[in-house]
């Protein structure tokens, strides 16, 4: 996309939020669930949505919707009621960067579904989830991939990359290239200590890394595939971080934040590896990485000692 015309597009779309309350009667309780709908200023067609504290996306296409995970079980008559303010077509593909039930669960409710997409790990650990038994299986991924997969095509071309271990051992991160935006899912899920699930195949240890390979492919394709003179990739959607509510999305998340993160990350392996070299309690750590979250701004350190766990059993392993 060359800057004359993203520019424009910066200059004509306006973004704009929509607030949908949808009351739903689920498992026997009345509960209401909110979904925020905020347009993106990279696309007409491209939308956040945000529920159940979670961040996903939705590509309005020409013939159905794509929908980048699918917030918890229960919430997808709430997506359905945004997305209706916007177009009456079929959510017909589904991408789930991970299994977490926060981001596949809406899977069920979403009857006119034809392709379900997730790295092949994904898959066999919902294929183990009591939600995705019996008549619930059709709601599994039907397409998986080991390291990369395309679909669609042109403006609205969507490519699936798996850059290794971190969050789970198979995260995604869903990029439009030419919207010039990647939603990264719980990979890079808040400007905070990272989330590490060991249960499915997360690290620690590796998480850094897995981040810095995110840079170093994306910014190759954008360098060198598509020239020197063009940065595409400047917007990143974090999978759990709060949108501001008074400002348009022009200016949320950039490549600088990534970098930044992926810096966050690499000084906190460090850190930890060093307070275990020491003989350091888990305690003792948790100080340690307070004091380096602090030097981050707008860092949060909750979780500290999670994390610290698991490396501290990653490195006994």
């Amino acid at each position: 996309m060359h800057h004359s015309l993203r520019n424009r597009r910066i200059q004509i779309l306006i973004a704009v939020v929509l607030t949908i309350t949808a009351g739903m009667v689920h498992a026997g309780q009345d509960t209401e669930k909110v979904v925020r709908l905020v347009t993106l200023d990279v696309s007409d067609n491209l939308y956040l949505l945000r529920g159940n504290d979670t961040n996903i996306l939705a590509l309005v296409a020409e013939t159905g919707i794509v929908l980048v995970d699918t917030l918890g079980q229960g919430w997808g008559p709430a997506i359905r009621a945004a997305l209706n303010n916007i177009t009456a077509l079929p959510v017909t593909t589904i991408i789930n960067t991970h299994a977490h039930e926060a981001h596949s669960g809406g899977n069920l409710e979403f009857q006119s579904v034809i392709e379900i997409l997730a790295h092949e790990n994904t898959k066999s650990q919902m294929e183990r989830m009591e939600i995705f038994q019996g008549p619930n299986a059709r709601f599994l991924p039907t397409e998986t991939f080991r390291e990369s997969m395309t679909l669609l095509d042109d403006i609205d071309r969507i490519e699936l990359h798996h850059f290794g271990v971190a969050h789970t051992n198979g995260d995604v991160v869903v990029v439009f290239p030419e919207k010039g935006i990647a939603y990264l899912g719980d990979l890079f899920a808040r400007t905070g200590v990272p989330r590490v699930d060991r249960n499915l195949g997360g690290s620690g240890l590796a998480y850094p890394n897995t981040l810095q390979q995110t840079l170093k492919e994306i910014e190759y394709f954008t360098e060198f595939v598509r020239g020197p003179e063009i940065r595409t990739f400047d917007r990143v959607v974090p999978g759990h971080q709060v949108p501001p509510d008074d400002t348009p999305l022009l200016s949320w998340f950039t490549w600088v934040d990534l970098e930044t993160y992926v810096n966050f990350t690499k000084a906190l392996v460090e850190v930890v590896e060093g307070s275990k070299s020491t003989g350091d309690t888990v305690d003792e750590a948790v100080v340690l990485v307070e004091a380096l979250v602090n030097q981050y701004p707008g860092y949060v350190s909750d979780g500290s000692e999670a994390i610290i766990e698991t490396i501290f059993s990653e490195l006994e392993d």
